[in-house]
């Protein structure tokens, strides 16, 4: 049986899907080039050009080497490469520019405004410009710059792009809208991206790839309706399809590259490096050039990945099909080894009680899909690089040992055992004072008043008490501060929440005098259920009240003291609510804890993979917790 087990668990693994690495060459650079702003590849692949803040455009070739550079009196804004190897740029000194395949200029206009877009199709039977402040897409001759149309549009454009084909225009506004036209500038559809787009790609297809400020890439087709919306770490920088529209290249401010294919699929990521500026593939799709904020050109060779991606496929479609068949195999001979025993009379007594089995159904389908499912998917996937409807990369240990060296989770081990020792003494004895103060009131009748009046604060939610609070604590108008000021202790007053040194304890404050309802409740319940002749007994030997609680009371309390304590220790471990409410981790880290870190990996980073190594990380501790509480409640009782 652990043999089978073994095996089972390889097969999981297997089913994981092996890393897939990206091979890069040599960055490209050109001296004095500082950031990169655009980059365009030749239809052949012979040639790519970059522009850079640095006013310079360069062109190389395909082993990196400079063919030629050029400079211009401002930013260059935008560059392009028609297919007899001209050269086209757009600056901020207002002018565009056009190069021969030699480095010569052929022409230079001048638009009056800083030119800030350039775009043609690859026979430059097309090319746009868009300026400064401009309403609308700038038509001009890629034979004079002289300029031969113009497509008004109703808001002031950041930037067009023109398909390889010449068959699109897609031209981004101000104002998050997009419009798409055709090759004659005749608007087709117009639709909004949901923040504000920072980069824009189209197809020849008349797909358009939106990238916004909103840490999504939206994919619209040519009839303005969105049909994927794609996850990044950070603020979108560049987006670009290849030449067949099949794949999509992305950067993100945090340094990122990503790639997806047709479907939205995540092929492969891969960051810590220089932030990716611009984008563009070679004409085969293989190698995505990406320019950065170092004035370099990476040339990633992404068809490594697509190749083993295809692999990899075959490989999983193998792996289940293995997978079941050894379930089957399994299933037939656990079938067989019952019959042998005589025990198959099992199934007659669960058919003769099916209807029982069959109403238990639904609730175990529901615990099943959303208790025990995501516990064991995020124990899985805690050794992978995980990010939902992506790439997931085994990466075995490598979560757990980023843990460890992650410097916001060794502040939050150090906030979390100030808040377990804080957390304990408030969740034991204010609630056992008060649960004391109740039970010795003679009156029956007061007994049942007080109780009442403290669990009919359960009424109030959790989120209403933690504002409350949050507005004791403004350094304005709060009600601290106030009363400070009101006793002439204005020197006193402070923001308590902002600053790094009180935060922390401005938290563990919140909910004085701490009195836990669920608390009071247990405790008092443990005391009415002592006999009453005990405590006679003691006043009968000259006991008083201290002497009764500590020798009786507090003895006899015990099983509910572990109880509570148990119960407060996993809720403290696994609470983060109240932080990320009032204070979302900071004044910088100072009420970091581990769970909002968590958290923050899971929703803010969409790093799932590490936010399950986290989780799997708590449940372990709480588990040794829980199975520490069950070897003292047996000894309890025994």
């Amino acid at each position: 049986m652990r043999r089978t087990s073994w095996i089972l668990l390889a097969v999981l693994l297997l089913l994981g899907l092996a890393p897939l690495n990206v091979s890069a060459q040599a960055p490209w650079s050109s001296e004095g080039a500082e950031e990169i702003t655009s980059i365009a590849v030749s239809a052949d692949g012979s040639r790519v050009a970059m522009g850079s803040h640095g006013s310079k455009a360069a062109v190389f070739d395909q082993e990196g080497r400079v063919l030629f550079e050029v400079e211009a009196g401002n930013v260059v804004n935008a560059v392009d490469l028609l297919e007899d190897g001209t050269l086209l740029a757009a600056s901020d000194d207002r002018h565009l520019y056009a190069y021969g395949p030699d480095g010569h200029l052929l022409w230079d206009r001048d638009f009056k405004h800083q030119v800030k877009s350039v775009s043609a199709s690859s026979d430059g039977a097309l090319v746009t410009a868009v300026v400064q402040r401009g309403k609308a897409v700038i038509q001009v001759d890629a034979a004079t710059g002289e300029q031969t149309g113009s497509f008004p549009g109703d808001t002031i454009l950041k930037t067009a792009e023109v398909s390889a084909d010449g068959s699109w225009i897609a031209a981004a506004g101000a104002d998050q809208f997009i419009f798409l036209l055709d090759k004659d500038g005749q608007p087709h559809s117009r639709f909004g991206a949901g923040g504000q787009v920072q980069s824009l790609a189209v197809t020849g297809e008349g797909d358009v790839a939106v990238g916004t400020d909103t840490r999504q890439v939206e994919l619209f087709n040519k009839e303005g309706t969105r049909i994927q919306s794609l996850s990044t770490r950070d603020h979108v920088s560049a987006v670009a399809f290849s030449k067949d529209g099949k794949l999509l290249g992305v950067a993100d401010l945090s340094g990122f590259f990503y790639l997806f294919d047709s479907n939205g699929s995540k092929l492969w990521e891969s960051g810590g490096g220089q932030v990716g500026r611009a984008l563009a593939f070679s004409p085969d799709g293989t190698i995505l050039y990406a320019g950065q904020t170092d004035g370099s050109i990476r040339p990633l060779d992404v068809g490594s990945v697509i190749a083993e991606g295809k692999s990899q496929t075959r490989m999983r479609t193998a792996y289940w099909t293995a997978g079941a068949l050894a379930i089957g195999l399994l299933l037939t001979g656990w079938l067989f080894y019952l019959k042998k025993q005589k025990r198959l009379v099992v199934f007659k007594s669960i058919w003769h009680s099916r209807w029982v089995y069959l109403g238990l159904l639904p609730s175990f389908a529901l615990l099943f899909t959303f208790m025990y499912f995501p516990a064991f998917s995020g124990l899985f996937h805690s050794l992978y690089q995980w990010q939902p409807g992506g790439k997931t990369t085994f990466i075995g240990l490598a979560n757990f040992e980023r843990m460890i060296h992650d410097p916001y989770v060794s502040k939050g081990l150090g906030n979390l055992i100030l808040l377990i020792v804080t957390g304990l003494v408030k969740a034991l004895i204010p609630p056992l004072i008060v649960a004391e103060l109740i039970y010795h009131l003679r009156s029956k009748k007061l007994q049942y008043g007080f109780r009442t009046a403290f669990t009919a604060s359960m009424v109030i939610p959790g989120v209403a008490g933690l504002l409350i609070w949050q507005n004791f604590y403004d350094p304005n108008m709060g009600l601290f501060n106030h009363f400070l000021q009101l006793i002439g202790l204005g020197s006193w007053t402070h923001g308590w929440l902002g600053d790094p040194q009180t935060a922390l304890w401005s938290l563990i404050f919140i909910g004085f005098p701490f009195v836990g309802i669920l608390q009071l409740l247990v405790l008092y319940a443990g005391l009415l259920s002592i006999p009453l002749e005990l405590m006679e007994s003691a006043r009968m030997d000259g006991a008083g009240l201290p002497r009764i609680i500590r020798s009786i009371h507090l003895p006899l309390l015990a099983g509910q003291f572990k109880f509570l304590i148990i119960m407060g220790l996993i809720g403290i471990i696994q609470d983060f609510n109240g932080i990320l409410i009032v204070t979302g981790g900071g004044p910088m880290d100072s009420t970091y804890v581990p769970a909002l870190q968590m958290y923050y990996a899971a929703t803010k980073f969409n790093d799932l993979g590490y936010a399950s190594a986290l989780g799997v990380s708590m449940f372990a501790v709480i588990l040794v917790i829980t199975i520490i509480n069950l070897k003292f409640i047996k000894q309890s009782d025994e």
